[in-house]
């Protein structure tokens, strides 16, 4: 046993800690001598304390606002109606009965969760569950049926505390579900989930936590303030208020109220314009009479639309998405429209899409099930421009740099067969040297088109061979004879 000078709770959790994690270590394994997340074990602090997440009581009513809406959608519902699959590993190892089983097995438990879900709705919980309280939650239990031995259920990450302290032990409690924030507050005991029962899908992971952090919580602040702003506009316009007022000069208050009421009578015809009288200065006449003050800014200033685009700017941001999904289309084209989406594609959708996928390998199909063969994959996550990536070969291969095929097996494509297509494996340079070949020889070198021409257009066998010839390409003398005797002119 390592022995440690520290003295106190933090010392003893560390070495409980190291002793269990020693005896449950796997073969081989070594053992840790840092500790997780070191910020959560203080001086007097429990090794076994669940620890809830520090989450704004809010969060949940804020991803129902409009622009929150709008920006979990744009992640959640690609990789919702993505199309996916359980696979072999190695996809080039044969496949045997075994796996087939596996993969049917794997296949049905996925397409029916529980009694109540599809996978898809199963899914998107857990997903908005990642992108608002920063951990896709699902509890996972075995089931004593063959053909489905594993059953899947949405939970509630805001509910999730997390032991810090953790061993490693598989029989050990790594999560707990509590009911403090509930309708019946604390008088329900928390309920211990093993590592192997919770499926914890963490956002934006951090050494320093254990727990997530979502984008909805990155853009708190800003929806807030978005939300306050909004609240404040709603009232200047609901309410609506004269943003002016109209100085008449230095007169009495009779001549202020006939002044009113022409205005309100002649000129406006409903509402009270303010109507002040103040007196100039007397050795300046040029200060009296009529002036205007404005009180408040009016048309776009007094919705601050552009502060308002401000926050939405830092909303997009948060979710890694562009602020043309939140409706900014002044400055969008066709060009930065399209740059725009896939890099929507590949900064906000791909990552999430990647980490499921990782999480239901590891934790569902190997740790759960002992199918370590296989994986679970996404399809048509990987975007390509058919258009860029068509003019990328054309560089490559008329620079003699790549062959077709060598293209094909980078796109994972299978390679042609060199006997049916003999121009697959050689680079540019050598295929225009057989066509300037071939044109020199005057000679159609293709058995298919050979044999077309050797046919008749009512199908016969070699109606008119050498006249076939003459159709393909091949060249004659001018005038030369032909072996139906065709003198070559095309007259009978």
């Amino acid at each position: 046993m390592i022995k440690r000078r520290k003295s106190g709770s933090v010392a003893s959790a560390v070495a409980a800690r190291i002793d269990a994690a020693r005896r449950g270590r796997p073969p081989h394994e070594p053992q840790r001598v840092t500790f997780p997340f070191p910020m959560f074990v203080r001086p007097g602090t429990k090794a076994k304390t669940a620890l809830p997440k520090p989450t704004p009581r809010n969060l949940r009513q804020f991803s129902y606002t409009s622009i929150a809406r709008r920006a979990i959608n744009v992640i959640k519902d690609p990789i919702a109606m993505a199309d996916w699959a359980i696979v072999p590993i190695d996809d080039k190892a044969p496949m045997n009965s075994e796996l087939r089983r596996q993969i049917k097995v794997d296949t049905y438990c996925f397409d029916h969760p529980n009694r109540d879900d599809s996978f898809r709705s199963l899914l998107e919980k857990a997903i908005e569950e990642d992108l608002v309280v920063g951990a896709g939650t699902i509890e996972m239990q075995v089931s004593g049926d063959r053909e489905r031995p594993l059953w899947m259920y949405p939970v509630d990450a805001s509910t999730i505390k997390i032991y810090p302290a953790w061993s490693g032990d598989p029989n050990e409690a790594r999560y707990a579900q509590s009911f403090q924030n509930g309708v019946f507050g604390s008088t329900i005991a928390d309920i211990p989930l093993r590592n192997d029962e919770l499926l914890y899908i963490e956002s934006n992971p951090s050494a320093a936590t254990p727990f997530g952090k979502s984008p909805l919580e990155i853009s708190f602040n800003d929806i807030a303030r978005f939300l306050a702003t909004a609240d404040s506009v709603g009232q200047i316009a609901s309410n609506l208020r004269p943003s002016i007022l109209i100085d008449i000069g230095d007169v009495g208050p009779d001549e202020v109220e006939r002044m009113r009421a022409y205005w309100t009578n002649d000129v406006e015809g409903q509402g009270t314009t303010p109507l002040m009288g103040f007196p100039g200065n007397p050795g300046d006449p040029k200060s009296r009479g009529i002036g205007v003050h404005r009180l408040y800014p009016d048309g776009d200033s007094a919705m601050f639309l552009k502060y308002q685009e401000f926050l939405i700017r830092l909303i997009a941001n948060g979710f890694n998405i562009s602020p043309m999904n939140l409706a900014l289309e002044r400055d969008v084209n066709r060009n930065t429209s399209e740059t725009m989406t896939d890099n929507d594609w590949k900064n906000a959708v791909l990552p999430l899409a990647k980490r499921i996928e990782a999480y239901f390998t590891r934790e569902v199909l190997h740790r759960k099930l002992g199918h370590t063969s296989l994986k679970f994959q996404f399809l048509g996550m990987h975007r390509v421009d058919e258009q860029a990536d068509a003019e990328t070969f054309e560089r490559h291969y008329k620079s003699n740099a790549k062959t077709p095929n060598e293209w094909r097996v980078s796109r994972g494509l299978p390679p042609l067969d060199p006997k049916k297509h003999p121009f697959a494996d050689m680079l540019w340079a050598d295929t225009q040297i057989a066509i300037a070949a071939a044109k020199g020889a005057a000679v159609v070198d293709d058995k298919a088109i050979e044999k077309a021409g050797n046919e008749d257009p009512k199908g016969n066998r070699n109606g008119g061979t050498e006249k076939g010839k003459d159709e393909l390409g091949t060249r004659r003398p001018r005038g030369g004879g032909s072996d139906n005797g065709d003198d070559g002119s095309g007259d009978e």
